[in-house]
Formats: C-alpha cells, sequence, structure tokens
C-alpha cells in the first residue's frame, strides 16, 4: 500500500475560524477511522491550541495564525503556527488548579505526542495522534 499524505491549511483570523477549525478536525479524524471519542478528543485539543495562539497572536498584534492538518496512513498531525515567542509543553500528573494555563497540559494528555518547534519568526505547536489498528 502506497503512503499516502494529505495535507490541508487554514488561517485563523477570528474566533469564528476556530470553531470552523475544530469542525474540520473532527470531520478529518472521523474520515480516517478514529473512534468518535477520539475525535471529539482531537476537536478539543484543536480548540485549546488555537485558543491560546488567538489570544496570544490577539494581545501581541500578531493576527493571523495559520492550522494545518497532516494525514498519512497510521498519524494525524495538527501544526499550529504563530509569529512569536517560543514555550514548552511537559506531560505531567500535576494538577494545576489555577484560573488558566490547563489547555497544553489536556493536549499533552489527549495526543500521542506534541512538541514546540521555532522555525524563524514562527512556533509551530504540533500535536500527533497515532492511528491504532482495531
Amino acid at each position: 500500500m502506497k503512503h499516502m499524505i494529505m495535507i490541508r491549511t487554514m488561517t485563523i483570523m477570528k474566533t469564528v475560524d476556530i470553531l470552523k477549525a475544530m469542525d474540520i478536525t473532527e470531520q478529518l479524524a472521523n474520515e480516517i477511522g478514529f473512534l468518535p471519542r477520539d475525535c471529539l478528543f482531537l476537536r478539543l485539543a484543536t480548540e485549546e491550541a488555537c485558543t491560546n495562539a488567538y489570544e496570544y497572536c490577539q494581545k501581541t498584534g500578531r493576527l493571523p495564525f495559520r492550522i494545518f492538518w497532516k494525514i498519512d496512513t497510521s498519524q494525524f498531525t495538527i501544526i499550529v503556527k504563530q509569529r512569536g515567542g517560543c514555550f514548552s509543553v511537559a506531560k505531567t500528573d500535576n494538577v494545576n488548579t489555577g484560573a488558566r494555563g490547563r489547555g497544553l497540559q489536556l493536549i499533552a494528555h489527549i495526543v500521542d505526542e506534541v512538541f514546540v518547534k521555532r522555525t524563524g519568526n514562527n512556533v509551530l505547536l504540533c500535536m500527533c495522534k497515532c492511528k491504532k489498528n482495531e
């Protein structure tokens, strides 16, 4: 079987675009065979990543930002690309009871791999979910 790769992209300029991105994530995850629970969680990861990027970019005057979906036969990758400073993501079981700051932890527990990568003036938040063979 040939190793197919499909890439889709979208520019996020307004909060309504985040809702569209969530719909696209859920639709793509469903189309490639993720279980409904995983589709919902991937939708949630998209919401958290895009909301974080939107709030940062809006506050710093760096809107718009972009989201990419990359699908191959075994993995679904969602990438949020924004201009700005780098940050880190580490999976931990410590509970954050503060008013904010749980989104990246939530993402780390939803996907199989999450990492942040700087490329020039851009920061990429990469979230990868492997497709399990049933």
